[in-house]
Formats: C-alpha cells, sequence, structure tokens
C-alpha cells in the first residue's frame, strides 16, 4: 500500500467527494435541482477516481463498464448485467421440461448496446464472451410466449438468437425499449441490405483502398497481387467479409488474399 500511494499521480483525486448530510425530508423543493446538481458532481468526482471507477460494485450500480471510457468506440447505449441461455437456441429432445430450469443453462452476463453491435462480458474478468451484429434481419421479442422463457427477451440476426432473461416483465421492456432505440438512432445503416448484399452501407471518402491487379503477365505463370491500404484503420485478419457465414472460411480476410495472392 505504500508503493501504491507514492505512485499515485499527482493530478488524481485523492479524497473521496462528500455529499450534505442534510436530511432529504428537509429540503425545500425549491432546492430540488441543487441537489440532483450535487449528486451528479459527486458520482462524476468517484468516475475519475481509478480505484473507485474500476470496482464492480460501482460499475453495477451506475451501470457502466471498462468499454463505457473509450471514446473512440463510438456511441454507447444501456448496459447492465442480465442472465444468457447458453447456445440461444433450445436444446433438442429436452421440450418436456418447463421455463427453462432445466433444459437449459443460464449465465450471468454484462450486457453492452453499441450502434453497430450487441456484446456480453463476463463480470469477473471482463472478457468479451460474443459479439451479436446489427444486420437487416436484426429483431428483438419480448414475452414469454415469443421466447419460451418467464420475462424473456430475444434478440435475432442472421446467424444467432440470443435468450435473455429478465427479473420482470418491465425490466424486460426496458432492455427491448432501450436496445430498439438506440439501434433506430445510430445504427440504421446495418439495418437494410446495400450493394453486393452487404451487411455495411457504402462509405465515402475513407481513408482504406483496396487494389487487385495483375502487374506480370507471362507464358509460363500469372501473378496476381494484392495490394491493401489501411490507414487508421484496425482490420483483423479473422473477420469475415461475407456474412452470414455459411461456406466455413471461404470469406475470412486472410483466407481470401491467400487465395487471390
Amino acid at each position: 500500500h505504500t508503493v501504491r500511494r507514492q505512485s499515485i499521480k499527482r493530478g488524481e483525486p485523492r479524497q473521496m467527494p462528500s455529499l450534505p448530510h442534510t436530511a432529504e425530508s428537509t429540503v425545500r423543493e425549491e432546492h430540488f435541482s441543487s441537489r440532483r446538481k450535487q449528486l451528479e458532481d459527486y458520482l462524476t468526482n468517484i468516475l475519475k477516481m481509478p480505484m473507485y471507477r474500476n470496482y464492480h460494485g460501482t460499475m453495477e450500480f451506475v451501470g457502466v463498464s471498462q468499454l463505457s471510457f473509450i471514446h473512440d468506440l463510438g456511441p454507447k447505449g444501456i448496459e447492465g448485467f442480465i442472465m444468457k441461455r447458453s447456445g440461444g437456441h433450445r436444446i433438442p429432445g429436452l421440450n418436456c421440461c418447463g421455463q427453462g430450469r432445466m433444459c437449459y443453462r443460464w449465465s450471468k452476463r454484462w450486457l453492452v448496446v453499441k450502434d453497430s453491435f450487441l456484446m456480453y462480458m463476463k463480470p469477473d474478468s471482463g472478457a468479451i464472451s460474443f459479439v451479436l451484429l446489427v444486420d437487416k434481419e436484426f429483431n428483438i421479442k419480448i414475452g414469454q410466449k415469443e421466447t419460451e422463457t418467464k420475462y424473456g427477451l430475444q434478440i435475432d440476426n442472421l446467424s444467432r438468437s440470443l435468450i435473455l432473461k429478465c427479473n420482470s416483465y418491465r425490466h424486460a421492456q426496458w432492455w427491448r425499449q432501450g436496445i430498439d432505440e438506440f439501434i433506430r438512432k445510430h445504427g440504421k445503416n446495418f439495418l437494410t441490405e446495400h450493394r453486393f448484399g452487404s451487411y455495411a452501407a457504402v462509405q465515402e471518402n475513407t481513408l482504406a483502398k483496396c487494389w487487385l491487379f495483375r502487374p506480370v503477365l507471362c507464358s509460363q505463370a500469372t501473378s496476381a497481387v494484392v495490394f491493401i491500404h489501411l490507414y487508421f484503420l484496425r482490420l483483423s485478419p479473422e473477420i469475415f467479409m461475407k456474412r452470414p457465414v455459411v461456406e466455413g472460411n471461404r470469406w475470412r480476410l486472410d483466407c481470401i488474399l491467400k487465395r487471390k495472392a
């Protein structure tokens, strides 16, 4: 602890912010707005302190995660704990069991809503377990009749159905409305089909360019060169350029480059 105290940056706040000690019942109505401002300032100062900001209890109470403070990931919607059903599909041959108590395995996960995808993480380690992309088949269903789960929420896209279990119907409705409104506002370009059946809209004036050309043609061999310029673009070689995945790894980026070369 001595080493930690000595290593704290001077610019970081070291003391816990304080709240007024006056009871709420004694506060006049005209002072409610100032009390709300005091509470906002208190929570803001708490989140500026890494020790409290990274504490799981603080994140759960405020409804944020480590990804909430990474601005390069784009706009962020609601977050929170959910119960996720394994696989997203009912287990064949066990339909006799009811209400998901014996047929399904449920796991507690932290769900994050972004502009073009949803993802859930393991609450203990923060490791990302799965990413559900927004596409033209993106749809949300709610209720026991549609999800076969009490207070259930089902999120579909082209490749998967994600089944969630909420604490109440109001909780499920809160998730459904929050996800739907945020995706319709920030991710509407992914909800329709685009050129060549792509899941993403055409982006003009981007810094990423790709050329495919054959510079050498001789009688014995033909050389094909794939030349890609990536400026400020983080792109995984394992990303699938054509979705949904129905032909194995054929349309994975590294496999495409290898095939073209």
